[in-house]
């Protein structure tokens, strides 16, 4: 039984591998937390294709508003309001991908300049922060979404639709981004102290060297930081 336990990059399309080898718990337990952290990843991607969806069909919508109103046709009816519910769900669902792949705007000037354990600890510093805050405001949106629900608001314009629908869909999305931090917390822990249980177990480990692109890539890739 064999597990890829780190990478390091060689060249531009190659990268060594470090490999644990043997049996041991904490192997068990990496494995399966990876499997894990593939699913979800997947489940990230397929928000992200989702959104990206929505926005595309969104200007469209819009682009179509615009001729229509030029040309003098028929427009569709409460598209401003269905506008902001659409930008609202898109926006807060696609956090959880963008936060998985590092493509939420950062103050990078330092991590370049760290140690690989300062940058882990800082990293870990940074989404620790990211969970108390959109949990705050996932609770926060939720109490809202059932007070719009105990009183029964809706909009006041047309189509009359009921508030907590699309606050319900905005709390989602606040939800699984402080899932999402939640969860690199501990795959970040995983992957830095189970290799080394596992090695204190008795196992081994090996480096391959391996092309990128192959079926042993991750489902998502963390952008690169900008090195300024």
């Amino acid at each position: 039984m064999s597990e890829v336990a780190s990478v390091e990059t060689t060249a531009e399309h190659q990268r060594t591998e470090r490999v644990l080898e043997g049996q041991s718990g904490a192997l068990t337990l990496l494995t399966g937390t990876r499997a894990v952290t593939r699913t979800l990843d997947r489940v990230y991607l397929g928000m992200g294709y989702l959104c990206g969806t929505m926005f595309l069909l969104l200007a469209l919508f819009i682009t179509y508003q615009v001729i229509a109103r030029k040309f003098d046709v028929v427009m569709a009816p409460g598209m401003d309001l269905m506008s902001g519910y659409t930008m609202a769900m898109a926006s807060t669902w696609a956090f959880s991908y963008a936060l998985r792949t590092g493509s939420h705007v950062r103050i990078d000037v330092l991590l370049p300049f760290m140690s690989p354990r300062a940058r882990w600890w800082a990293d870990q510093a940074a989404l620790a922060s990211i969970v108390f805050f959109v949990a705050v405001t996932a609770w926060k949106t939720w109490v809202m979404v059932l007070k719009s629900y105990e009183i029964g608001a809706v909009t006041n314009t047309y189509p009359l639709v009921p508030l907590w629908i699309p606050q319900t869909f905005v709390a989602i999305g606040f939800s699984m981004l402080a899932f999402t931090a939640i969860h690199m917390i501990i795959d970040m822990i995983a992957e830095a102290m189970l290799p080394l249980l596992h090695k204190k177990q008795g196992g081994t480990e090996s480096y391959r060297t391996v092309t990128a692109g192959t079926n042993r890539d991750h489902v998502l890739q963390e952008e690169p930081t900008s090195g300024v």
